[in-house]
């Protein structure tokens, strides 16, 4: 009787050890590889580019270029920009999709992959390109989620608010890392030894870490001019900073700039945004634009701005009477918007940096001849 007490035991201590092997494997069916809980940083890399590229050309460029009377608004959003009737519902897709939904977070899992992997140098990248995309939205809202952005699979669900100089200069009693800071942390990470490398998956760069260093200083060069009005001596300090290293971007091709594609879908923003028949007569080119480039003599007006009847037909922000023919409009050039909608998004390029250096002589006193 012991016995047969015995071999029962044995048999249903198999039958549990077979039953939780089928169990495991059945509940398997749940790790669908179409949301794999691990992405490798190059398939990251590349999304997160173009998020950024997306989001900086898509309705924030449309809002921004209506009140900087670059464009005016004739119907449809612009309109409402153009007289300064501004709806957060307007930027919606754009907070939660584009920018912390999107590029952020793949930056974010992008410089971890890369930590996992052994390879820092797509934590350079994630960190210069996060700082990069930070900016870009306390630029456009002010007080941001950043120390506590991004810890939304932690039960994080409802960041601080974090002040804009704290963003920028960041705050040591609250935790909070300056966006120079994260710069600086991704320029080390990219002269550190690395397992993988980054190839074909950088559609800035092909993989140019040089070329990557000079984004970098130059990211510095921008944020350094965009507190030079409040906080000049760091400024001052964080661009000579950069002179002294000497490793910035100098010429067209170190520019970093995000290319689309010509085909339907893969078009970059802002040419659907005036390219487009849903879209495409909400905004045309401002006089005061053309006006201004014209009184400078500026060469570079006809490659920015398209001349259909053979002049400029443009229309001042605010103007609410009758509307010239829409094809006779004025609106973006190919260079803006590439031929067939291929871009590219320039996101820090070899005149805005030349610029910031002239700014820097005229306004901080940084040695150099701004002409």
């Amino acid at each position: 009787m012991k016995m047969i007490k015995h071999k029962i035991f044995k048999l249903s201590i198999v039958a549990l050890a077979l039953s939780a092997a089928s169990c495991n494997k059945f509940l398997d069916v749940n790790d669908t590889p179409n949301n794999p809980l691990e992405v490798p940083a190059a398939t990251l890399l590349p999304v997160g580019l173009a998020g950024t590229a997306f989001a900086n050309s898509n309705e924030l460029n449309r809002f921004a270029s209506t009140i900087m009377s670059v464009t005016a608004g004739v119907s449809g959003s612009p309109a409402s920009y153009d007289i300064y009737e501004v709806s957060g519902a307007n930027f919606g897709n754009q907070w939660s999709f584009e920018i912390y939904g999107g590029a952020l977070i793949n930056y974010k899992r992008m410089a971890e992959a890369g930590v996992r992997a052994n390879s820092p140098v797509y934590a350079g990248v994630g960190k210069i390109m996060m700082a990069f995309t930070f900016a870009m939205a306390t630029d456009a809202w002010g007080d941001v989620p950043y120390s506590e952005a991004l810890l939304g699979d932690m039960e994080l669900t409802t960041p601080r608010l974090d002040s804009q100089r704290d963003i920028y200069l960041g705050n040591e009693a609250e935790g909070i890392q300056s966006l120079f800071d994260l710069v600086r942390e991704g320029l080390a990470d990219l002269d550190r030894e690395s397992i993988l490398t980054i190839g074909s998956d950088d559609i800035v760069y092909g993989g140019d870490l040089a070329k990557w260093k000079r984004a970098g200083n130059s990211l510095l060069l921008r944020l350094a001019l965009q507190i030079s009005s409040v906080e000049p001596q760091v400024a001052t300090q964080v661009i000579q900073e950069v002179l002294d290293r000497n490793m910035y971007i100098t010429a067209n091709d170190q520019n970093l700039a995000v290319r689309f594609g010509g085909q339907v879908g893969s078009q970059a923003p802002l040419w659907t945004l005036t390219r487009n028949s849903l879209f495409q007569n909400e905004l045309l080119i401002s006089t005061r634009f053309v006006n201004r480039l014209q009184g400078l003599s500026d060469p570079r007006l006809p490659l920015y701005v398209t001349r259909p009847t053979g002049d400029y037909v443009t229309l001042d922000n605010g103007f609410r009477g009758n509307l010239p023919a829409a094809a006779d409009r004025s609106v973006y050039n190919s260079y803006a918007i590439g031929v067939g909608g291929e871009g590219p998004v320039r996101l820090l390029t070899n005149a805005q940096t030349a610029f910031i250096l002239a700014e820097a002589v005229v306004r901080l006193g940084v040695a150099g001849d701004a002409t």
